[in-house]
């Protein structure tokens, strides 16, 4: 299974009333978008639509509720590849945070690795629209502007450099003689900002004066005349500059932001993990089937020795299946040594495979080997 794609996003209570209703109405919107005869609402089950299956379940347990959106779905140009898509609405405390995973069966090379289809940007887009926010900064379709000095110390103080920062920040800067142009010849990052909505934060800045002012702050993690920059997330002063990629003017193509943009993609969605608390959720939810399940069976049998024997058959299941999983365990605590020890390689070599995965994606300030780590254990 390939991922293609990762997305966590939050949306705070609406005068004290939670979005819950609202963005799964709007996840049920995207999932169903050109299907005829579906459902009007979200219900829990499975629903086959032609070639498509959606799958909705609920799962909750105190103050959080889980309600998770499911979607296979062909691919629009090569209908042999199916894309699943996972939609995670996890309430907790008036807070809703939506996690988004698309991921792909088999990777196939006459297709692109970032399935930005108008469907999924939709959602992405309608999300902003409610006021959705990364961490601590506010997530939106558009590409934001930087002008004069007060608006550059806010981007270096309250954007570059805050330690909440969940997402890349992608600079847009113009060119020196004359304002408002950016490289590569023909660039829109307004563009750019709606295709990397709620997977980066677009900034452009017009005006050659303000790129002099950046450079003051930030010596040589700046970018000026044309230049395009990915700031990564818990970035600091003292970061050495190839921490956070510098594309050129002179370096730049017409395939530059388009592979700037797959960089940016790709890492986020190497370091994708549902919202906190999911897999325990779908976890008791499960158990209250199984015992539900097995309550139902014993009901129907009114003999001592029935009972007995269905227990035991029950019990002989469950043994089989821990063997099984144990088994399975052990085959991935080696797959998953062996990808630690490349991933450390390969952390020293690239930042972006770990800038996600420090104090935003994992909320316990671990980077993304030590989290691995501390779940081989």
């Amino acid at each position: 299974m390939f991922r293609a794609l990762g997305a966590r996003v939050l949306l705070d209570s609406d005068d004290g009333a939670p979005a819950t209703g609202w963005t799964v109405g709007s996840v049920w919107d995207w999932a169903t978008h050109g299907l005829e005869g579906a459902p009007p609402r979200w219900a829990e089950g499975e629903h086959i639509i032609g070639t498509t299956r959606i799958r909705c379940l609920r799962a909750a347990d105190g103050d959080q509720l889980l309600l998770r959106t499911t979607l296979h779905r062909p691919d629009e140009w090569e209908p042999t590849i199916v894309w699943r898509s996972t939609v995670d609405l996890l309430e907790d405390d008036g807070v809703v945070e939506v996690g988004i995973a698309v991921e792909q069966d088999l990777r196939h090379h006459r297709i692109a690795p970032t399935p930005l289809q108008p469907p999924l940007l939709s959602l992405l887009h309608s999300l902003a629209l409610r006021g959705t926010r990364a961490g601590s900064q506010p997530v939106s379709a558009e590409a934001q502007t930087i002008v004069g000095t007060e608006s550059v110390a806010r981007f270096v103080d309250r954007v570059l450099l805050d330690r909440e920062r969940q997402l890349p920040v992608l600079l847009f800067t113009s060119v020196k003689e004359r304002e408002g142009v950016y490289m590569p010849e023909g660039t829109n990052p307004s563009l750019v900002a709606r295709e990397l909505c709620g997977l980066a934060h677009v900034y452009l800045i017009p005006r050659a004066e303000d790129t002099h002012k950046l450079t003051r702050r930030l010596r040589l993690l700046s970018a000026y005349d044309g230049a395009v920059r990915i700031y990564w997330p818990r970035m600091t002063v003292q970061d050495s500059p190839p921490r956070h990629p510098l594309h050129l003017r002179t370096r730049l193509n017409h395939t530059s932001v388009p592979a700037i943009e797959r960089r940016i993609i790709e890492a986020g969605a190497r370091a994708y993990r549902p919202p906190d608390g999911t897999a325990a959720l779908i976890a008791r939810r499960w158990r209250a089937e199984q015992r539900e399940r097995l309550d139902m069976l014993m009901a129907a049998e009114t003999d001592s020795e029935r009972r007995e024997a269905v227990l035991i058959s029950e019990l002989l299941q469950v043994t089989e299946e821990n063997v099984r999983l144990t088994q399975d365990l052990e085959t991935v605590r080696d797959e998953l040594e062996r990808a630690l020890r490349r991933l450390e390689e390969q952390t020293s070599a690239d930042p972006a495979v770990d800038a996600f995965s420090g104090d935003g994606q994992n909320g316990d300030g671990q980077s993304g080997v030590e989290a691995m780590k501390s779940a081989t254990i």
